[in-house]
């Protein structure tokens, strides 16, 4: 079962019942402490401190979040695919079903809803990513300013992808459909502009 089917659907008393057992997944994490490289810190598999890349600090800030129109702003503007880091776009899913749902999404919350997944070693690694999203510290106040962030790096990567699908046209592709499609890959690219102006804007809602 995944993370997001075990969304709960039940009253008040179900997410009590699992609150305790969930908070065991936010205990400290035993990783090794991160070191510093450079300018970034980054621990020893080479992943990015949370308290600076912007995918966590997004989730961090969106999970402590009160503010309604904020948390809604960013959990329908944003999806899984504009996370780089694809246990965060997981764990993006689950808090946006629940700010969805209008549901507490704290990250005890969040915990409760992985724990009655009852994935065992399989969830392992979005248990750990959210006890270490938690250390991000974001101000709740900056979900939409992080999520920004999100989208933009989202929008810059969607070009690589392009230049990737391009490349792979020009060798393998038809030459009668070649200009068709890089047409087709442009609006694509325009459309992914529209909506990072219109997140921008206050226009996605």
């Amino acid at each position: 079962m995944s993370a997001l089917r075990a969304v709960p659907t039940e009253g008040p008393d179900d997410d009590a019942a699992g609150h305790d057992a969930a908070v065991r997944d936010l205990a400290p994490d035993t990783a090794p402490v991160a070191a510093s490289a450079g300018d970034t810190t980054v621990d020893e598999q080479g992943e990015l401190d949370p308290r600076t890349d912007p995918e966590s600090l997004t989730l961090c800030a969106l999970m402590w979040s009160t503010e309604p129109a904020d948390t809604t702003r960013v959990a329908t503007a944003l999806t899984p695919g504009d996370f780089e880091n694809p246990t965060h776009a997981e764990l993006f899913t689950v808090v946006a079903a629940l700010v969805t749902e209008d549901r507490p999404h704290d990250p005890a919350s969040v915990a409760a809803v992985i724990h009655r997944a009852g994935g065992g070693q399989k969830d392992a690694p979005l248990r750990r990513v959210l006890a270490d999203v938690v250390t991000a510290d974001a101000p709740a106040v900056s979900a939409v300013h992080y999520a920004d962030i999100v989208l933009s790096q989202s929008y810059r990567r969607s070009f690589h992808i392009a230049g990737q699908r391009i490349t792979q046209a020009a060798e393998q592709g038809p030459e009668e459909e070649l200009f068709d499609y890089m047409v087709q890959l442009g609006r694509e690219q325009r459309a992914a502009w529209n909506r990072l102006n219109a997140f921008r804007s206050g226009g996605m809602q």
